[in-house]
């Protein structure tokens, strides 16, 4: 809202060409902020795009090594995935994509970063959090995941989430091999039976 006092009639046409000008550039504002969400978060799930993601990841490791802080990767997979889509399609499979979203956002920090990296995989970025408080995080969200109902259109669901931790400088000190070593957390678990938290172990 514009206001103004005492104004010539004669200035009247200047103030409404002035409000015109303001008015789209704070349209333009709006825009500018919506085409950049857009750009960094995943449409199905709401939260970050793997890219945007892991320039955050490698921000976060640096400002760690400068005051020697811990972070905590974790890397989410949905156990039988596949099985889903190929059993009730890709519509039900991605209300469960949608709901894992969800799950993650509603328990991590505000301070953590979670991303769609790919597919049924997840990933979240947990900074100045230790292996072991990284662990409770995940253990929390597998718990979470395990006890909820899908319901996607006349589906019900139960599903399982498999997850890996690794940790800087514990376990890497670079984003490339903490994520790797993070996968290979992972997917030690998914060999051991699945529904499970796996730290890396060097």
């Amino acid at each position: 809202i514009i206001t103004i006092e005492n104004i010539a009639e004669e200035e009247l046409e200047k103030f409404e060409i002035l409000a015109t000008q303001l008015s789209l550039e704070i349209k333009k504002v709006f825009l500018y902020e919506t085409v950049e969400k857009i750009a960094i978060t995943d449409s199905l799930t709401g939260l970050y795009v793997r890219r945007y993601f892991t320039d955050r990841l490698d921000e976060e490791l640096g400002r760690s090594a400068r005051q020697g802080l811990k972070v905590s990767f974790l890397m989410l997979d949905i156990d039988d995935f596949k099985k889903i889509n190929d059993t009730y399609g890709h519509l039900v499979g991605d209300v469960v994509l949608k709901d894992i979203g969800r799950i993650i956002r509603e328990n991590i920090r505000e301070i953590d970063l979670a991303c769609r990296y790919g597919g049924e995989e997840f990933a979240a970025m947990l900074p100045e959090t230790s292996k072991e408080s990284a662990y409770s995080v995940a253990e929390r969200i597998r718990k979470r995941v395990e006890e909820n109902a899908f319901k996607a259109y006349d589906e019900r669901l139960k599903l399982t989430v498999s997850l890996g931790i690794a940790s800087y400088p514990d376990d890497s000190s670079n984003q490339h091999g903490l994520i790797e070593a993070a996968d290979q957390a992972l997917y030690r678990g998914k060999r051991s039976g699945k529904n499970v938290v796996c730290r890396h172990n060097k």
